[in-house]
């Protein structure tokens, strides 16, 4: 339980974004109006879950990330394709408070710009985080990532096994499910779901990634269609780099380095209703992690930690108590 203190000062920081967001409600709301809002909301929401922004040289990138000081156990939280280190937010804020939690935005995402070499590689992601980790001083620690940060967590978990406590994997990249998403199905087709264009095509996205999304109220709601949108040719890039990945995972028996080097405690969640990465997927994971536990979340899409942050920071917290 957080100290009275802190409790006042969180209400109070609450109190006065409330009072800016009803005064420029009741004024009118311009699109420069709104950026202010949305960078308000994101602070107080950074700043109720104890997380402050840092950044650090990782080779060809400042990368900039989010950290809780702890002295409880390090966690490595790592985001998905598009998406940014803010997606962990309500998580974090479910998570015990003596964690030290570094949440990282993947270079060309959130704020951390396009790397100096334009290689958004996973294996090149994953190496980039060996140095951020080294930078902070964690020596061994706990990584979860969803989705294509679910891939970067098992590449790092493969080529650094020593350092990393547990391994969880939420709706993650990296291996063929059995069943077709109707992400591939489209992909096959030529259209990439995941990638917005316009509003239209922004709100497909959202619902499509999500069978629960959160509320994003106005005025929030128009700065990240607006930001998502201006993310299309940097989404693009980075796509092809993913596809070129997975293209020398395979040549390089990725599936079997996961069953040889892959040992610590694993945990597999996934959303049942995943229209991205069909929960099929997860069986495959089981197969090569025989050690891991499994947690299917019915009616939940591809952001279980977005959708449910409560229950999957529970069950998160939990394993890692058995992992330590």
């Amino acid at each position: 339980m957080r100290p009275i203190s802190a409790m006042f000062q969180a209400s109070t920081r609450l109190l006065i974004g409330a009072t800016t967001f009803a005064a420029l409600m009741l004024s009118g709301c311009s699109a420069s109006q709104q950026e202010v809002i949305y960078d308000k909301a994101i602070n107080l929401a950074r700043s109720s879950a104890d997380l402050t922004l840092k950044q650090v040289a990782t080779g060809d990138v400042e990368m900039r990330y989010l950290e809780r000081q702890g002295t409880g156990p390090t966690v490595l939280l790592l985001h998905g394709f598009s998406a940014n280190k803010d997606t962990w937010l309500k998580f974090a804020a479910e998570m015990p408070q003596d964690y030290h939690l570094i949440i990282p935005d993947l270079a060309g995402h959130g704020d951390t710009p396009a790397p100096s070499t334009q290689d958004y590689n996973l294996i090149r992601q994953a190496e980039r985080l060996h140095k951020l980790m080294a930078a902070t001083g964690a020596e061994q620690f706990h990584i979860a990532g969803n989705s294509m940060g679910g891939a970067i967590s098992a590449i790092y978990a493969t080529r650094y096994p020593q350092q990393i406590l547990s391994l969880t994997l939420i709706d993650a990249a990296g291996v063929d499910a059995p069943e077709q998403s109707e992400y591939m199905q489209a992909l096959a087709e030529g259209k990439n779901p995941l990638i917005a264009t316009d509003e239209e095509s922004f709100e497909y996205r959202w619902n499509f990634v999500m069978s629960e999304p959160p509320l994003l109220p106005w005025p929030l709601r128009p700065v990240v269609v607006r930001k998502t949108i201006a993310r299309e040719g940097i989404n693009r890039e980075i796509f092809s780099d993913m596809l070129a990945t997975r293209e020398e995972l395979a040549a390089s028996q990725f599936e079997q380095q996961l069953s040889e080097k892959v040992t610590m405690p694993t945990l597999i969640i996934w959303g049942e209703e995943d229209r991205v990465l069909d929960v099929s997927a997860a069986q495959v994971f089981k197969e090569k992690l025989p050690q891991a536990q499994v947690k299917i979340y019915p009616g939940i899409g591809h952001l279980p930690m977005v959708e449910i942050p409560a229950e999957t920071a529970e069950l998160y917290s939990r394993f890692i108590a058995t992992a330590e």
